[in-house]
């Protein structure tokens, strides 16, 4: 399938994690060995291999698991693979803990939480050569973590090929999460349009397993990742001092988006009245997350606002804000049930059962990560 790319990258600080030589080789987060070589490149987790540096039962390649089927509405698809898993993690059951635990993730934030039962998700195994990711390792998906940026790179044609081994199921509605065997802190989002440039729901999230499977850190920047961009096609709510004031031609293309249901959590207009998410504002059922008009999003300091200080789109440390809870809210009636009329009060009556009980808005992603530039939205013409 030949389709237009959105290449999303939304960085986190990029931490590395190496360790020194010990006796005997120390253990990664599944219990393999390490390798001890001072020639690492930096970034990226050198795992131990077989003796041989490869490994080569495929039988299991392929292989597509119902991890959940949905007992509610249509059912939306999701589809998750791993990078960097050879035939030992599969054999080991290694995979499989990390497929359950991804699922696990993917649901641990409301609105989602709450909905889970419209999602059908499955699981394909994807046997790699080499245990690990990185430029010099042989995996099926050939994903690399960026060694100087937040972002990805990955064969994405091969990526399709192991999406379509799931029968039944429409590539351009499904959300696609790709998970790293690697604990790089990193994450990125691509974003689809078909040939006639028109958007359609299909995304590919991918998120490196970040420090260890039960990171806080990894569910949030998961999170972040499939149900905030995959899922709802939120945008960032963080802007960075380096990338200035948005453009008129930024500011433009935001709301151009907003026309299919897109980046409804930023607006190029600081007007409380006017901003998408006005009928939240002042609204004393959401008085305690303060939603008003704050000025940085969409990776820009200035020309772009955003509906609280703090959330899950900002520094990953709290949860949705409103106006991107309904978002998802009204992304999953769309999928789910084929509504496209859902109103601000049906949302309020669901929210009010369903919302997130723990606010902090004293720590914000801008005044913790200042120095970095990410790359706003860009749409990309795949050949």
């Amino acid at each position: 399938m030949v389709v237009q790319r959105t290449h999303l990258e939304y960085p986190l600080s990029f931490a590395v994690f190496m360790f020194g030589i010990f006796e005997p080789y120390p253990l990664d987060n599944y219990g393999k060995a390490l390798y001890q070589e001072d020639t690492a490149e930096e970034g990226q987790q050198q795992l131990f291999p077989d003796e041989d540096g490869a490994h080569a039962d495929y039988s299991s390649d392929g292989v597509v698991t119902v991890l959940q089927q949905a007992t509610v509405g249509r059912g939306i698809n999701v589809v998750i693979m791993g990078d960097g898993f050879a035939d030992c993690d599969i054999a080991d059951g290694t995979y499989m803990q990390v497929m359950q635990q991804t699922l696990d993730n993917m649901f641990s934030e409301e609105p989602v939480k709450s909905l889970r039962d419209y999602f059908t998700v499955y699981a394909v195994t994807a046997v790699s050569q080499n245990h690990g990711v990185g430029a010099d390792y042989s995996t099926v998906f050939s994903t690399v973590p960026s060694l100087t940026e937040s972002g990805i790179s990955c064969d994405e044609d091969k990526i399709e090929e192991y999406l379509s081994k799931v029968p039944g199921v429409n590539i351009q509605n499904m959300l696609a999460v790709v998970i790293l065997n690697s604990h790089a802190h990193n994450g990125v989002t691509y974003w689809y349009s078909d040939q006639n440039h028109q958007p359609v729901q299909y995304a590919l999230a991918m998120c490196p397993v970040i420090e260890n499977l039960e990171s806080e850190t990894f569910r949030q920047v998961l999170t972040h990742e499939v149900i905030g961009h995959g899922l709802a096609k939120l945008g960032d709510e963080y802007g960075y001092a380096t990338q200035g004031t948005a453009t008129d031609e930024i500011v433009s293309r935001v709301s151009s988006m907003h026309d299919y249901g897109w980046l409804l959590n930023v607006d190029g207009s600081n007007d409380a009245a006017s901003v998408v998410w006005s009928r939240f504002i002042g609204d004393s059922q959401f008085a305690n997350e303060n939603i008003g008009v704050f000025e940085g999003g969409y990776t820009y300091a200035g020309g772009i606002f955003r509906p609280t200080e703090e959330s899950m789109m900002n520094s990953n440390r709290s949860p949705f804000n409103a106006p991107s809870r309904q978002a998802i809210y009204n992304k999953v009636m769309e999928l789910g049930e084929g509504r496209t009329d859902v109103s601000y009060e049906e949302f309020v009556a669901f929210d009010a059962v369903h919302k997130p009980t723990v606010w902090d808005y004293t720590v914000t992603r801008s005044r913790q990560l200042s120095g970095w530039r990410p790359a706003p939205p860009v749409l990309k013409q795949l050949r």
